[in-house]
């Protein structure tokens, strides 16, 4: 029997998703906030532009350092499970029942199991990172590679919604045209969710256009009032 093949790329859907829906979401805010203020196309491109630039730099360093400081925090607690096991052997041969116990297992089955966990010294300290501690070994997290991801992405996703400000000069016009392609590109990470997760196309891109739509509207909202405040 054949088994469907698992799409690799899906360890990285976090990264996509996030990144993606990001570009977009701020591309889309920002062009309706300043389209209230702006009536040249030229002005609204050049700055968006720049907008969606700083913002996927700072969406990739953040990432990068959000990435780099998980994995940092895994290797430390590893150092100190090593030295756990080397140093308070018994106390820790006792936290492995305990794990197990909490499980459901008892008598010679746990005993078992508790003989077999801490005869292999790599099966220990994963089964303390991950039961004890909540710690999984993210392995394909590159802290470079997923910050060039996300603010790759974000980018993507993010330029569309400029290019009716590059072809039209009537900014209402283009404002409309780019409210449009932001809502299709919405609907292509939708897709993208739907192809990793195995969920209906459609819920899941209406989920992504209704988030998107919320978040754009309400950094609208913020920019109005601070406007209106200043």
């Amino acid at each position: 029997m054949e088994t469907e093949p698992h799409p690799t790329w899906g360890k990285y859907i976090r990264d996509i998703v996030f990144g993606a829906n990001d570009g977009v979401v701020t591309a889309l805010g920002f062009l309706v906030g300043i389209t209230q203020t702006s009536v040249e196309s030229q002005f609204i491109l050049i700055s968006g532009i720049v907008v969606i630039i700083a913002g996927a730099v700072s969406m990739a360093l953040g990432n990068f350092l959000a990435v780099r400081s998980a994995k940092q925090f895994y290797s430390a607690e590893l150092e100190r499970e090593n030295w756990e096991i080397d140093n308070l052997r018994e106390k820790e041969i006792e936290e492995i029942g305990d794990i197990y116990k909490n499980m459901g297992f008892s008598g010679p089955e746990l005993n078992s199991l508790v003989k077999k966990v801490t005869s292999n010294r790599d099966l220990w300290l994963k089964v303390m990172m991950r039961d004890e501690l909540g710690l999984l070994e993210e392995e394909n997290k590159k802290p470079v590679w997923n910050g060039l991801i996300i603010g790759t992405v974000y980018i993507i996703a993010g330029i569309p919604a400029l290019l009716p400000f590059l072809l039209l000069e009537e900014v209402k016009a283009a404002l409309i045209w780019s409210i449009i392609i932001s809502l299709l590109v919405m609907f292509g990470i939708g897709i993208i969710r739907s192809l990793v997760n195995k969920t209906k196309i459609w819920t899941s891109s209406i989920e992504v256009i209704i988030i998107g739509i919320l978040a754009s509207l309400i950094g609208f909202i913020a920019g109005r009032l601070t406007g209106f405040v200043g």
